[in-house]
């Protein structure tokens, strides 16, 4: 049946304070479960404040499992430099937690002659997925850490807190990285609707995306020009998530995707699937073009 689309203003529920979001697409599904004590502004705030995503990257360092993953790079020519196929597991003795890597292979001019890579994507991936050093275990969310640069932290801000312009880069340009402010609101539109992940989990799926009436001017004002969350309607739970950035400027230029699939796996939330493509181009560094895609599996859970 096909879907129809109202929109629903809700003057009550705004405020400069909160920033909640002013006007909201809804579908039928949606609007029916309004009528029925559904609240649209108790739902964005779950969208702002959610930590189940991050709680789920936080079970990879947590259960056993295996994993494969694959990283693909490019010039700023858009030519083959080289790749990196990895596969393993990450395992648990205690509350220590170690990377074995069983098929570790790199092809290309990824690496220098020292056998350093060349370009920072393999660097970040492998530090965040496959660590040499040994992990100490552990479900707590904390700031910042130790070793972590601020590349890092960014990426952590952007993925796991959508909205938040709680950057350590960017200077006044992170600013447009809250969504839901005031002023960035005036840039998008935002929908509530139903659906079902992977056809079995009923999800409430929230979408903000870039006005198609915008003009050029106003374009380069947006950072996030897409963010798509799959919220498990049971548990709240965040079982996908698509960022899509792009951002245009004198010091950083850089278009990146990044599409995450999450599954249960005896009720506990991890990711199952990681995809990012990459264009990016800093200060002091050659532009670098990626595909990544990571696969993880055969969990251990242990209570």
């Amino acid at each position: 049946m096909k879907k129809i689309l109202f929109i629903l203003l809700f003057p009550s529920l705004v405020s400069a304070q909160n920033n909640i979001v002013k006007s909201i697409l809804l579908d039928s599904i949606i609007i029916s479960e309004v009528k029925s004590g559904f609240s649209v502004n108790e739902f964005i705030s779950y969208v702002k404040n959610d930590t189940s995503f991050y709680h789920g990257f936080k079970n990879l360092r947590y259960y056993e499992h295996d994993f494969e993953s694959n990283l693909d790079v490019y010039d700023n020519k858009n030519k083959y430099v080289g790749n990196v196929n990895l596969t393993g597991k990450y395992k648990r003795i205690n509350d220590k937690l170690i990377v074995e890597r069983e098929i570790y292979n790199t092809e290309g001019k990824i690496k220098n002659k020292r056998g350093k890579y060349r370009y920072y994507t393999p660097r970040f991936f492998e530090k965040i997925f496959y660590p040499v050093d040994t992990l100490i275990v552990s479900k707590k969310i904390s700031n910042k850490k130790i070793g972590e640069d601020k590349r890092e932290t960014d990426a952590k801000a952007i993925i796991f807190s959508p909205g938040s312009d709680n950057l350590e880069h960017g200077g006044n340009q992170k600013k447009k990285f809250a969504i839901f402010d005031e002023k960035m609101q005036n840039y998008y539109d935002f929908s509530i609707s139903h659906s079902f992940y992977k056809d079995s989990i009923d999800c409430y799926v929230f979408k903000c995306e870039i006005k198609d009436s915008l003009n050029t001017k106003e374009i380069k004002e947006v950072i996030i020009k897409k963010l798509v969350s799959y919220f498990d309607k049971k548990t709240f739970n965040v079982v996908n998530r698509v960022y899509q950035l792009k951002f245009d400027h004198l010091i950083i230029d850089l278009d990146v995707t990044v599409n995450v699939e999450m599954g249960y796996v005896d009720d506990i939330l991890v990711p199952i699937k990681i995809e990012y493509k990459g264009n990016w181009d800093i200060p002091f560094s050659k532009r670098e073009i990626s595909n990544f895609k990571m696969t993880n599996y055969n969990f251990k859970i242990i209570r």
